[in-house]
């Protein structure tokens, strides 16, 4: 039996389980579908050879699919348990080229205490690659149950 999570059993320092995903055309080019984002940036290998924008000769993940891969840490870990995602920011800081290997994590960074049945935690959430360069970082909000 898997423990439910709840807003005493959370810590700070608390570590979600990560998610870590490798990057192929062929999974940006099913998101450039489901987000009807087909910039050539994400889905055209023989422009990006010549058109090498952010230095790279190289089609790119979208920031959206990045942003979605670090809210499924937060929902397959809070959802379980009746839990939510009441807000998430995130900072894009490095382009993911096709080839990378991304991991996706988070840690328990707050816990806020604001009463009964409106009480949150603060998650600090990242997105590295292969290289253990951050490409992506971010904060959640996340509400369990008491």
């Amino acid at each position: 039996m898997v423990n439910k999570l709840t807003f005493k059993t959370v810590n700070c320092g608390d570590l979600l389980p990560e998610i870590e995903q490798h990057i192929n055309q062929e999974i940006i080019w099913k998101h450039a579908v489901a987000s009807l984002d087909y910039n050539p940036v994400h889905t055209h290998p023989e422009w990006c050879k010549t058109a090498q924008v952010f230095g790279l000769p190289v089609p790119v993940m979208h920031g959206n699919q990045t942003m979605s891969l670090m809210a499924s840490v937060v929902t397959n870990w809070a959802y379980p348990s009746g839990g939510w995602l009441k807000k998430m920011e995130v900072k894009l800081i490095k382009p993911v080229p096709v080839g990378s290997t991304c991991t996706y994590g988070a840690m328990v960074a707050e816990k806020h205490f604001a009463g009964e049945g409106k009480n949150y935690i603060t998650l600090d959430l990242w997105a590295q690659n292969q290289d253990n360069e951050k490409v992506a970082v971010g904060t959640a909000d996340v509400m369990l149950p008491a």
